[in-house]
C-alpha cells in the first residue's frame, strides 16, 4: 500500500510493511513536530539539491537497536549544506547519513547529540563532510566554534571527513557535564555512570595552528573528551580507526579529561601536536601509528594521572626543536602534584597537573624522532611510577633527529619509574639506567613507509595486520564515501560502514619470580582465542570468548639465575580480520642472596671504627652540624656532608678515611648516601698508613654509583683486601649535578681479622682460571683439597652461580654462556677463608 500524506507541502510518506519514508524537500521540515510522527524503522530522505538558508534541523525520533530511525539525503552526497545550516540530534537509535556541509557562517555546538534537553542515546552520524565552516571572530579572539559536540551515551561518529576548520574550538567535543549529573548541577551525582560513545573511520584534514595570542587558542583540539572539572566521569570512549592529517589546532591533537577511554589504530600524520593524557585515569593508548614525516612541532603521546597503559604504538619521524619542544616529544612525561585517579563517586576536582603512577609503557617503537622519552618537570616534580618495559628505540645512522634516548630532567623526574627490557641502537642512552640495553643486533627493514625490526624478540610495537592509513584510502572506507582527502568529489568510494574489528591486549609489569596468576584484560569486539607458547605459563583462563575480558595468567616460580620472557598469542576467530596480539611476559629472577650473608661486621657499634682524616665536614655550629664521625654512628638521621670545593682532594673530591682500628681481610663496604641524591664514589684501601700513596684502589678503573634512596648498598671487593686497616672513601660528584658535596648517612665494613699465613696465600694463588675473558666455558684448575666451594657473584654482589667441589676434584668447568657481557666475581671457600679472582665475559 502507497499512502501520500502533505505535511506544510515539504514531505510525502512512502510506507511499506509498517516502515515509513517520508520523502521531504527542505531542511526547514526537520522539525520537533515531525520527528514525534517518526516511529521505529522510518527513513526519511531530503531532496538532493544545494541548500543555502541558514536553518536549525531537529532530528529526535525514538527507534530501536532493530530498527532504528535514518536521515539521509538521496544519494550519498548529494545534499550540500552551505548556509550554516545546524542539527540537533535527540532521542534514540536514531541515523543521520551522507549530508555535506561546506562553508557557511555556522554557530558554534554546530551538529550536537542533542535537542535542548532531549539528549541522544545510541545514535548515529555517519558518512558525512563538514568541510570549512566560517566564524566571525572579533579582533584578539578566535571564536570557539565546536564542529560535533556528543551528549547522551552511546553515540557514534563513524566514517565522516571533517576538514579545513580556521576558527578555534573543537572538530568533535564530548561533553560530560549532563553525564556527571542529570541536569548538570551536580545532583544526583551520575559520573559512575558508562558513557560509551564511539568514534571511528572518520578523517580528520587541515586544522591549521590557532594564533596562541588570540582568545581560545588553547581549546582548538581536533578531538576533546570531558574537562577538568568532569575528568572523574567513566567516558569509556572509543576512538579507533581515524586517521589524522595536519591536524595543527593546538599542541593537543586529542585531549583525553576523563576516565577509561581508548584510543586505538589510529594514524597521524604531520600533525603538530601529541595525543594527550591530560587528565583522567585507566586510559588505553595501543596500536597507534604517529607518523611525524620530519615536519617540527610533531609528537607522540603526553601522560599525566594514573592507570594509563600505552602499548604497541609505533613512533617515526617526530621532531620538535622549535615549537612547543618540551612538551611534544616521543614519549613526554609529566610530574604532576595533584590527587590522582579521582574516583567517579567524587565531585572534588582540580585543574592542574595529577600525578603519575601505576603507568605501563610497555612494547613501543621510536624511530628516528628527537628526543624519544623526555621528562618534563614544568609542571610538577613528583617523580612517576609504573612499568617501562620492551620498548625498542630507533635511528637511522646519520639520522639528522638522533638524540638520546632520555632527555631533559631524567634525574628529577625519571628514577622512580621500573625499567626493563628495553632496547636501542643508533644513539646514546642519555643517562644511567640498567633497564636499557644497546642492542646491536636489531635489525631494521623499510616496509612501505615504515619499518619492521628483527633480532630484538619481545621488544617493540605489535602491530599485527593493522598498516598506516594514507591519503589513498580516504573515501574507500576511511571517511565519507563522496570525497576524496582534499574534499573532491568521488563517484566511486565504499559507502559501507564497517564497524572496525578490535583486539586489544593489555599488558603486565615484570612479574615477580614467586609462581601466583595476574590478570590482564582484553578489549574485543571479536571472539578470540588465547594459548601459551611456554610451558612456565601454565594456565590462561578463560582461554577464548567473545568481547572483553579480563583474562587470568598463571606462571611457575622462576628457579633460574636470569629472567625469562614468554608469550601468550592472542588469536581473532576465523572469518574476520585475522587479528594475531602477543602478550609479553618477562618474570623476574630471584633475589640475590645478601652478600652480606656469611660474612663479619667490622664496626658492629659506633666506636669499633673511626675516622682518622675528613677533607672538610659541613659544619657551622648552629644550622649544620654534617661531622664525619655521624657516618659511624649507627643513626641515619645524622649524616656526613664534605663538600670537595673545601679542601677536596684532587678534582675538588671530598675525602673521608676511616681507621678500622685493626688489620682486617676486608670484603665488602656498605654505604648509604642521602635520599633523592646518586652519588659517584671510589673506595680505597690500605694496609700501612693514610698517606696518598698507602692507598690502592681494588675495584676496576672508573666510579661505584651509589643508591639514590638512601638505603645501604653493598659494594663486594673484588679480592679480599687483606690485611686492610684504613678505607678512604672519594666522593665524585653526583649524577646529573654538578654538586661537589657528598653526603654519608653510615658506612659499615665488612671482614675478618687477618689470620691467613703464607702457605694459605700459597694455596689459594695457585687456582688458575682460563680463558679470562670467556666466552662460554670457564675452567678452573688447581683446586685444592681445601677448597669446598665456588661462587660466581656480579660486581654488585648478586650471586649467579654456587658449585659445592669434590674432594677429589683438581679442575672444574663453569658454564658462562648465559651471563651477559661483563665484569664478575668468582670466589673460591674452604668455609673459613675466600679467595676470589675478576671473571671478564665476553661473548
Amino acid at each position: 500500500m502507497r499512502k501520500i500524506t502533505t505535511f506544510l507541502l515539504l514531505l510525502f510518506s512512502a510506507t511499506v510493511l509498517g516502515q515509513t519514508t517520508h520523502y521531504i524537500s527542505s531542511p526547514s521540515a526537520l522539525t520537533t513536530a515531525f520527528s514525534t510522527t517518526l516511529a521505529p524503522g522510518d527513513t526519511v530522505i531530503l531532496a538532493d539539491g544545494t541548500y543555502s538558508a541558514s536553518a536549525t534541523m531537529k532530528f529526535n525520533g525514538v527507534g530501536t537497536a532493530a530498527m532504528p530511525i535514518t536521515l539521509k539525503p538521496a544519494t550519498p552526497g548529494g545534499v550540500k549544506f552551505t548556509g550554516g545550516q545546524t542539527l540537533k540530534i535527540g532521542g534514540d537509535y536514531c541515523i543521520v547519513d551522507g549530508f555535506h556541509w561546506k562553508g557557511g557562517n555556522g554557530a558554534s555546538n554546530f551538529i550536537e547529540f542533542r535537542d535542548g534537553t532531549d539528549y541522544a542515546n545510541n545514535s548515529i552520524i555517519q558518512n558525512c563532510v563538514i568541510h570549512g565552516l566560517q566564524s566571525s571572530s572579533p579582533a584578539g579572539t578566535s571564536t570557539k566554534h565546536n564542529w560535533i559536540v556528543l551528549y547522551g551515551t552511546y553515540n557514534t561518529v563513524i566514517n565522516c571527513s571533517i576538514m579545513n576548520k580556521t576558527s578555534s574550538g573543537n572538530m568533535i567535543l564530548v561533553e560530560l557535564r549532563y553525564n556527571a549529573s542529570p541536569d548538570g548541577s551536580g545532583t544526583p551525582n551520575t559520573r559512575c555512570d558508562v558513557v560509551g560513545h564511539t568514534i571511528s573511520n572518520n578523517y580528520f584534514y587541515n586544522y591549521p595552528k590557532v594564533d596562541p595570542m588570540l582568545t581560545n587558542s588553547g581549546d582548538s583540539e581536533t578531538i576533546r573528551i570531558g574537562t577538568s572539572e568532569y575528568q572523574n566521569v567513566n567516558s569509556n570512549v572509543i576512538v579507533s580507526n581515524n586517521y589524522f592529517v595536519q591536524a595543527d589546532g593546538e599542541n593537543e591533537i586529542i585531549t583525553n579529561k576523563s576516565k577509561g577511554n581508548t584510543y586505538s589504530n589510529n594514524t597521524f600524520r604531520r600533525c603538530r601536536g601529541s595525543l594527550v593524557l591530560r587528565h583522567g585515569s585507566h586510559t588505553t593508548v595501543d596500536g597507534n601509528y604517529f607518523l611525524g614525516e620530519n615536519v617540527d612541532g610533531t609528537g607522540g603521546i603526553r601522560i599525566v594521572d594514573s592507570y594509563q597503559t600505552i602499548t604497541n604504538n609505533y613512533i617515526q619521524d617526530c621532531i620538535n626543536v622549535l615549537d612547543q619542544a618540551q612538551w611534544n616529544n616521543g614519549i613526554t612525561f609529566l610530574g604532576g602534584n595533584d590527587s590522582n585517579a579521582v574516583v567517579c563517586s567524587s565531585t572534588s576536582m582540580t585543574n592542574g597537573y595529577q600525578k603519575v603512577t601505576n603507568l605501563n609503557l610497555n612494547n613501543n617503537t621510536i624511530v628516528n624522532t628527537n628526543a624519544p622519552l623526555y621528562y618534563n618537570v614544568a609542571q610538577g616534580s613528583t617523580d612517576p611510577t609504573g612499568n617501562i618495559n620492551n620498548n625498542l628505540i630507533y635511528f637511522d645512522s646519520g639520522n639528522s633527529n638522533i638524540t638520546p634516548v632520555i632527555n631533559a630532567d631524567y634525574a628529577g623526574l625519571g628514577t622512580a619509574l621500573t625499567y626493563d627490557g628495553n632496547v636501542y641502537l643508533g644513539t646514546t642512552l642519555g643517562a644511567t639506567n640498567a633497564g636499557f640495553t644497546e642492542n646491536t643486533g636489531i635489525i631494521a627493514t623499510p616496509s612501505g613507509e615504515i619499518f619492521t625490526f628483527s633480532g630484538a624478540l619481545g621488544k617493540g610495537a605489535d602491530m599485527g595486520t593493522y598498516t598506516p592509513i594514507t591519503d589513498a584510502m580516504v573515501g574507500y572506507g576511511i571517511g565519507a564515501c563522496f570525497v576524496d582527502n582534499l574534499g573532491v568529489n568521488i563517484t566511486d568510494g565504499n559507502c559501507t560502514i564497517t564497524i572496525p574489528e578490535s583486539l586489544i591486549v593489555g599488558s603486565l609489569p615484570t612479574l615477580t619470580h614467586v609462581a601466583a596468576s595476574y590478570d590482564v584484560s582484553v578489549t574485543a569486539n571479536v571472539g578470540w582465542s588465547a594459548v601459551s607458547n611456554d610451558a612456565w605459563i601454565t594456565t590462561i583462563s578463560p582461554s577464548s570468548g567473545t568481547g572483553d575480558a579480563t583474562v587470568s595468567v598463571t606462571v611457575t616460580e622462576n628457579t633460574d639465575i636470569v629472567s625469562r620472557i614468554g608469550t601468550v598469542t592472542f588469536t581473532q576467530d576465523p572469518g574476520g580480520d585475522d587479528i594475531v596480539r602477543t602478550l609479553t611476559i618477562t618474570q623476574e629472577a630471584p633475589p640475590p642472596p645478601d652478600p652480606r650473608d656469611g660474612l663479619n661486621l667490622i664496626n658492629a657499634l659506633a666506636s669499633d671504627a673511626d675516622v682518622a682524616y675528613f677533607s672538610n665536614e659541613e659544619v657551622n655550629g648552629t644550622t649544620k652540624f654534617n661531622y664525619a664521625i655521624n657516618s659511624l654512628d649507627k643513626n641515619f638521621g645524622t649524616q656526613w656532608a664534605g663538600d670537595g670545593n673545601i679542601n677536596g682532594g684532587a678534582g675538588n673530591n671530598p675525602v673521608i678515611i676511616y681507621d678500622l682500628k685493626g688489620a682486617f681481610d676486608l670484603q665488602l663496604v656498605d654505604i648509604a648516601t642521602t635520599n633523592a641524591k646518586t652519588y659517584y664514589l671510589q673506595i680505597w684501601v690500605s694496609s700501612t698508613g693514610i698517606a696518598d700513596e698507602d692507598f690502592s684502589n681494588p675495584f676496576p678503573p672508573g666510579d661505584l654509583v651509589s643508591n639514590t634512596d638512601a638505603s645501604l648498598k653493598a659494594f663486594v671487593l673484588p679480592s679480599m683486601a687483606e690485611g686492610t686497616k684504613y678505607v678512604k672513601i672519594i666522593g665524585n660528584g653526583q649524577v646529573g649535578s654538578s654538586s661537589r658535596f657528598t653526603t654519608l648517612h653510615e658506612v659499615e665494613f665488612y671482614g675478618n681479622a687477618s689470620t691467613l699465613s703464607v702457605n694459605d696465600h700459597q694455596v689459594t694463588d695457585q687456582i688458575k682460571m682460563f680463558p679470562n675473558p670467556v666466552k662460554d666455558i670457564l675452567t678452573v684448575k688447581n683446586i685444592r683439597n681445601n677448597v669446598k666451594l665456588i661462587q660466581v657473584y656480579t660486581i654488585d654482589g648478586r650471586k649467579l652461580l654456587e658449585k659445592v667441589v669434590d674432594s677429589n676434584e683438581t679442575e672444574m668447568k663453569l658454564d658462562m654462556s648465559r651471563f651477559a657481557n661483563g665484569t664478575y666475581v668468582l670466589k673460591a671457600s674452604d668455609g673459613q677463608s675466600n679467595q676470589t679472582k675478576m671473571i671478564m665475559v665476553s661473548h
